[in-house]
């Protein structure tokens, strides 16, 4: 560090001080909406899991699955699904997410893969690269409202009957607590159900068909709405984190600058006794 005068050592811990109330009750912030949005991912996920399990039973009571979900095509056309956030500060969280959705590009051919975009920071980014962008959702503030997923889970069914594009997957930030997070990939449409329950178990009316087209829907829905609600729990568990550490750092600077001012302030009183002295003995002599 360069020499620095006793005032601008003065100012650099004034404005370092105020940085640090500033970062401090930034965590302060994320750490109370992480409180509620895990509350609400820890309350949704045996919702979730239930649904898998009514999945797989109503899987298992038909031979066969007649449904545009569940049948084998040929990917021409996969639609990648990227979720980041729609404000910074959260420290490599969209980093993280975006490099991940580099690597999925990277394994396919970019020109057969169109992406859709939900967050503000992973649209700034793909906008300006190759990938087609079919529509982008943000402003959701971390907020997940059930109204809005179902028209975005709507939206990527339409583009799966419509043999628009022929796979679908989500690219976010899986959450295992305050500081584990990590980016996964993981396959939306098509539908494949995992073996193991017992056939003939299970009375399906009025027909397997009707239920499915019921109950397919809501589940694709819900399956949205808990990995958005996981995304978000992530998102501020990464600003949290981030926050405490640029806290950390700005009392870690302060030490430092208060040492360089303390010695600043030493060297001039110093200075001060030296020439007073020189002065005496000049009028001595």
């Amino acid at each position: 560090m360069a020499v620095l005068s006793l005032r601008a050592l003065r100012n650099r811990i004034r404005s370092s001080q105020k940085t640090q109330q500033i970062t401090k009750t930034m965590q302060m912030v994320a750490a109370s909406r992480l409180k509620r949005s895990e509350e609400k991912f820890r309350q949704a996920r045996p919702y979730a899991q239930k649904m898998d399990e009514i999945l797989a039973h109503v899987a298992q009571a038909s031979e066969e699955l007649h449904h545009p979900f569940f049948e084998p095509r040929e990917v021409n056309q996969s639609a990648l699904v990227v979720i980041t956030s729609d404000r910074g500060l959260c420290g490599a969280y969209n980093t993280n997410v975006i490099s991940r959705a580099e690597r999925f590009l990277s394994d396919q051919n970019r020109q057969t893969v169109k992406m859709v975009l939900i967050g503000k920071k992973g649209y700034d980014y793909f906008r300006k690269r190759s990938p087609e962008i079919l529509y982008k959702d943000i402003d959701m503030a971390g907020k997940p409202d059930f109204q809005r997923i179902s028209g975005i889970t709507q939206r990527l069914i339409d583009l799966y009957l419509s043999h628009a594009v022929d796979e679908i997957s989500i690219i976010y930030s899986s959450y295992r607590s305050a500081l584990s997070i990590q980016p996964v990939c993981q396959r939306f449409l098509r539908l494949q159900v995992e073996p193991g329950a017992e056939r003939g178990l299970y009375i399906v009316e009025p027909n397997i068909a009707d239920v499915l087209a019921g109950f397919l829907p809501l589940y694709l829905t819900s399956k949205m709405f808990i990995t958005l609600l996981e995304a978000f729990t992530a998102e501020n568990s990464a600003r949290m984190v981030a926050m405490k550490t640029a806290t950390d750092n700005a009392a870690d600077m302060i030490d430092r600058l208060t040492l360089l001012r303390n010695k600043a302030r030493q060297a001039a009183i110093t200075k001060e006794i030296l020439e007073i002295t020189t002065a005496g003995e000049a009028l001595k002599g």
